[in-house]
């Protein structure tokens, strides 16, 4: 695949992220006016629940890239093996999040995400598949209309139109993953290729366990890292904090739509490139990244809280002064996914990227709980920058030294690193562009 073929396929896949984005603040400010920060933080928290519960398929994700790609297994056989461990992971999700039901009955969101979790976690893991077979477009499509933007306008014109209660929103989120797992399954045989060596079935759920095991370990870690603070806040905070800090969380997290496109669009290129090829390709990711994500984040900082107080009114003025301390970190982890996808799946290296992630999550935890009794908000907010920036340092210096680059190859954009598509159309506006490139 070509260059500028990826960047089409980004392009893209930031189209079908932007809609889902524009649909889902739509419907999250029709949800904040209608049910107020309570209400609003029941939805919010589902979601970073059903997050962390389906960290379990980015551990299968990553074992099936690996594989598939690294390893040149047999994709069907390596499919069958991993809805043999989704057969077993599923149900017993969903009674976990049951018995914390039962536990706390008046957290309600754990009763949701019982019943999403099975599909949820069915829908992430088959993703990789299409990827892998560079049907980017294919299944940006199908998660687009059911639990991206689908979901959203449909909650959107629900709650305007019918004033439909909390617990209706969240069927109506249950209802877009059911979909999307039927939809996605749709055409999967011929993505797969022929029928599989059955006699390589016993190694390939050994390896998968082991592999998916460490990676989905790893993952948890990171989603810990990255969200112990909501936790915290959840437990020594109201309702109405919860709700607050997680509307600056989701605002500051806009800007990760870029970066989530250019991983979502190159990681099959990644996994199957050889590793000369696979350094160069992530080095240039993450550079351009950052690059990017600054100017984004200089740019929220400036307006961030002004639209938030303006859009989502009064109650939420404060999300604004919480956005603004947690954008250094914002920033610097946009390229955090791209970084760690080389290690645990590239590079083989799970239980190193597990020894990463440990280090955050203890750095971050540790701050927020010391900070939020003095600091409130403020103090979770800031725990959350200082955990990103630590994850980030650490894994670029790293990636730096598997790849044998200097630091300044993977931190400084180039114009070469503009897609030739778009450096055209500046070149026609900025002519001395084109002797830098």
């Amino acid at each position: 695949m070509s260059s500028q073929s990826l960047a089409r396929k980004t392009l893209h896949t930031f189209g079908t992220l932007l809609f889902g984005q524009g649909a889902s603040i739509a419907a999250g400010i029709a949800t904040a006016h209608a049910f107020g920060p309570v209400g609003k933080g029941v939805i919010a928290f589902a979601g970073v629940l059903l997050t962390f519960a389906i960290t379990i398929a980015e551990g299968l994700k990553s074992a099936i890239a690996f594989q598939i790609g690294k390893e040149r297994r047999d994709p069907r056989a390596v499919w069958r093996t991993s809805l043999r461990l989704m057969a077993a992971l599923g149900p017993l999700g969903a009674a976990i999040f049951v018995a914390l039901y039962l536990r706390f009955p008046e957290q309600p969101a754990y009763l949701y995400v019982a019943i999403a979790f099975p599909f949820a976690m069915y829908v992430q893991a088959i993703g990789i598949v299409y990827i892998l077979r560079d049907r980017v477009e294919q299944i940006n499509m199908k998660n687009a209309l059911t639990i991206g933007g689908g979901y959203s306008l449909a909650t959107l014109a629900l709650v305007l139109l019918f004033h439909i209660p909390v617990w209706a929103v969240m069927a109506v989120w249950i209802a877009a993953y059911v979909a999307a797992a039927l939809w996605d399954t749709i055409g999967l045989s011929g993505l797969l290729g022929d029928e599989p060596d059955r006699r390589d079935a016993a190694n390939l759920v050994r390896e998968q366990i082991v592999f998916a095991a460490k990676s989905a370990l790893s993952a948890n870690v990171t989603f810990l890292a990255l969200r112990i603070d909501v936790f915290i806040v959840s437990a020594l905070l109201s309702p109405t904090s919860l709700g607050i800090y997680t509307l600056a969380l989701a605002s500051g997290e806009i800007m990760w739509q870029v970066s989530r496109s250019v991983i979502w669009s190159s990681s099959g290129r990644v996994a199957m490139y050889e590793m000369r090829e696979s350094v160069e390709l992530v080095a240039r990711i993450v550079r351009s990244l950052v690059a990017v994500q600054l100017v984004a984040g200089i740019v929220l900082f400036a307006v961030g809280p002004w639209l938030i107080a303006h859009v989502y009114g009064a109650r939420f003025a404060e999300s604004g002064i919480v956005l603004r301390l947690l954008l250094p970190g914002l920033v610097l982890y946009s390229a955090d996914g791209m970084l760690s996808y080389f290690i645990g799946v590239r590079a083989g290296r799970p239980s190193l990227l597990l020894g990463l992630e440990t280090v955050t999550l203890v750095v971050c935890g540790t701050v927020t709980l010391l900070a939020v009794p003095r600091f409130g908000l403020a103090g979770a907010a800031i725990a959350d920058s200082v955990a990103y920036v630590i994850a980030f340092v650490a894994k670029v210096v790293l990636f730096a030294r598997m790849g044998d680059l200097p630091l300044a190859h993977v931190l400084v954009a180039r114009p070469s690193d503009v897609p030739e598509f778009i450096a055209l159309r500046v070149r026609r506006v900025f002519p001395a562009f084109a002797s830098q490139r």
